[in-house]
């Protein structure tokens, strides 16, 4: 995980470095695509990052090309940290007993930017895909669980949407979704109304209600799965 933290920040930076030898070979300095899958082919090739499970070398090059391509749209960056951050505090990877249960976790990030991209809350930069978005946000929760100096739970604000739904729950486990909706609404126009809650151009009260009617639907199904009560 530290490797990959180390290869985000340089490409952050742009400080990106390329094996003796090859740069005539690759034409690394041809484009900034290719400077950065010159450092991303060179760095696994050097075991300075290994290549997560399932995807090839050239999977994960271009991963890293779309990576540069993400850190270089801000408001996809702050959103992404935002969301994992708050994913890694209130969603982890284990069940109601304690056992792992990793899938639930990237289950939860996946759902949650799918509604995040249709509900117009983020853009997809050019150059990325939806799932090379998604990758980039469970590596980001990931390496967001090993901070354990964070005072303030990043993570309220899910705890809160999941409040709604757990109070409208029955004894008999089904949830009463108008009322949640209903309850939901109202939160963000407060928010809205009281100024703690600033919304960017291009962005209405109804894409925000929305996104976040959306994610009480995801974290109910990770509690579901996860077999928690409540977050």
């Amino acid at each position: 995980m530290l490797a990959r933290i180390v290869v985000s920040v340089i490409l952050l930076g742009g400080l990106l470095t390329v094996l003796p030898g090859t740069v005539q070979a690759q034409r690394c300095d041809r484009t900034a695509d290719a400077a950065v899958a010159c450092f991303a082919k060179n760095a696994t090739a050097t075991g300075l990052v290994i290549v997560p499970p399932g995807m090839s070398v050239g999977d994960y090059t271009k991963y890293a090309v779309a990576v540069s391509h993400v850190l270089q749209t801000p408001t996809a960056t702050v959103f992404l940290m935002g969301i994992s951050g708050a994913v890694a505090d209130a969603l982890p990877p284990t069940n109601t007993d304690g056992t792992p249960n990793q899938s639930a976790q990237n289950a939860a990030v996946n759902a949650i930017l799918d509604a995040a991209l249709r509900d117009g809350m983020v853009a997809l930069p050019d150059g990325a895909s939806s799932d090379q978005l998604k990758l980039m946000a469970r590596q980001f929760t990931g390496a967001m669980a090993e901070n354990s100096g964070v005072t303030i739970s990043p993570g309220a604000v899910l705890k809160v949407l999941d409040s709604y739904v757990v109070a409208s729950t029955s004894s008999t486990g089904s949830v009463d979704w108008p009322t949640v909706t209903s309850g939901i609404s109202a939160m963000v126009d407060g928010l809205i109304s009281a100024g703690m809650l600033k919304l960017p151009s291009g962005i209405v009260a109804g894409n925000v209600k929305q996104f976040a009617i959306d994610v009480s639907h995801v974290l109910y199904d990770y509690r579901q799965v996860t077999q928690k009560a409540r977050l």
